[in-house]
């Protein structure tokens, strides 16, 4: 199953299994044929529910071949291991032959070190009548093209599994800086099986620190988010409900100001969020998280399950919190001068910078990170320009050549002291003295729509000149 999504940017992370897909045969990949290697991520084991409720199976692969066409793909996926278990439906790509089906598929990479391919093929599965809870399952993917060396893998599925629905957090406003909140961490199992046990993922934006670090936490950092991962003892019988022991207590620090607190709550040796993510792990020093029942659940013969049901209607396992700093982060822009004949370029070096003490962390999709609008000197045309600028308007050769230009930071993440270089390259069309343009910190993509963010009360810096001769 495709399990929740961290980007859209309402959420952190997109969940992924984590784990490398094991190669076949004896020899390493590619090494026989010397062939590009698209190589499947290892499939996410899926937990059948009730029918006639469906579980979908999707793949995604990668590969390190740079601009790979592999237009000629073949996937066959056999599915007879689970002819005990589930009704198995290919997607239209496939040709079946049984629980045996050949999928035609289309593979191409661009130039990134890795680039991620998500397939067309996929599977949807319906449990068998009278499949008993807990059943196992398995299916094998295998592919073939001339371009390519593909190197499968194989799935797991399981009849039913537990499936917890987490309470709602509480959003805050106004928080102090040096300040510590709390936040109750409360689930329910609603699935039809029993769990061993729950893992909790917490991740924390920047500005917030963990105040507590438990035994039996693990605590990670990816250069922009903390994270902690902890596994309290207890097993989750059916609808029982319960909750951390104690709340998940959080610190403001100075660069707090926009900040959120992701938690999820799965069956304990669930693979997801965040694996894959090359985090260094530490385990806390402290005391152990203890797990406190609020309300018993049922006890059951039904075998304990470790992989979530697909969630629906208002059930969810993930939850984001929003807590909000009273706190400031200033933002400025730089001018340049320069100097140039007549037919000559000259290039304008400017630059965005953040000033803090607080960090912008914007999950809005980037419309709340702060833009450089640029006007040109008179009597100039615009021959070239950084990566992260260009014209106002698409296709409009007088905006090409004349602008206005927009200036965007690099991502949703802008802490204090970073600052984002922008260059302009002009060919001096007419010359005249001390010619001027100018650019402008706008919030939004359009200065007629700019409105001024109560984060950042000094407009002294939100504007400068550009000079030429």
């Amino acid at each position: 199953m495709r399990r929740r999504s961290l980007t859209g940017t309402a959420a952190v992370f997109m969940s992924a299994a984590g784990l490398t897909a094991a190669l076949l045969g004896a020899a390493p990949a590619g090494a026989a044929t010397g062939q590009p290697v698209i190589t499947l991520d290892a499939p996410e084991p899926v937990a059948l529910p009730a029918a006639p409720a469906t579980a979908d199976v999707s793949f995604d692969f990668q590969t390190k071949a740079k601009n790979l066409q592999a237009y000629d793909a073949t996937l066959t996926v056999d599915a007879r291991g689970l002819s005990k278990i589930a009704k198995v439906t290919f997607s239209d790509n496939c040709t079946a032959k049984g629980l045996v089906a050949t999928c035609s598929e289309m593979f191409q990479s661009d130039s990134s070190p890795t680039t991620h391919m998500g397939a067309e093929t996929s599977l949807t599965l319906t449990p068998l009548k009278g499949a008993a809870l807990g059943a196992v399952g398995t299916y094998k993917v295998s592919g073939h093209s001339a371009h390519a060396q593909i190197v499968g893998g194989t799935g797991r599925v399981e009849v039913g599994g537990p499936s917890f629905g987490l309470d709602k957090l509480t959003d805050h406003t106004g928080l102090k800086v040096g300040s510590t909140v709390s936040e109750p961490v409360r689930f329910t199992n609603v699935g039809n099986r029993p769990a061993k046990g729950v893992q909790a993922v917490l991740a924390a934006s920047p500005g917030l620190d963990f105040a507590d670090h438990y035994a039996n936490c693990k605590y990670g950092y990816n250069g922009t988010i903390h994270f902690a991962e902890c596994y309290p003892k207890g097993a989750i019988n059916l609808g029982e409900t319960a909750a951390l022991a104690a709340p998940v207590r959080l610190r403001v620090n100075s660069a707090a100001l926009y900040t959120y607190l992701d938690t999820m709550t799965v069956p304990l040796g669930q693979p997801g969020w965040p694996d894959g993510q090359g985090i260094r792990w530490t385990w806390g020093k402290g005391s152990t998280l203890k797990l406190k029942v609020i309300k018993a659940g049922r006890k059951s013969s039904v075998p304990a399950g470790s992989v979530s049901l697909p969630q629906t209607g208002d059930v969810t396992d993930y939850r984001i919190t929003s807590l909000q700093a009273h706190n400031t982060a200033d933002f400025g822009v730089s001018g340049a001068s320069a100097q140039a004949g007549q037919g000559k370029n000259a290039t304008l070096a400017f630059h965005l910078s953040a000033g803090g003490p607080a960090t912008l962390y914007d999950r809005s999709g980037g419309e709340g990170v702060p833009t450089v609008w640029v006007t040109f000197p008179p009597g100039t045309t615009a021959v070239g320009h950084s990566a992260n600028c260009a014209p106002w308007q698409d296709h409009n050769p007088t905006a090409q050549a004349h602008g206005p230009y927009v200036c965007r930071p690099p991502g949703i993440v802008l802490p204090k002291g970073q600052v984002t270089d922008f260059s302009l390259t002009l060919r001096v069309d007419e010359v005249t003295t001390h010619a001027k343009g100018g650019v402008q910190l706008v919030w939004g993509p359009d200065p007629a729509n700019s409105h001024r963010p109560a984060f950042d009360p000094d407009s002294r810096n939100d504007s400068a000149t550009l000079t030429l001769n």
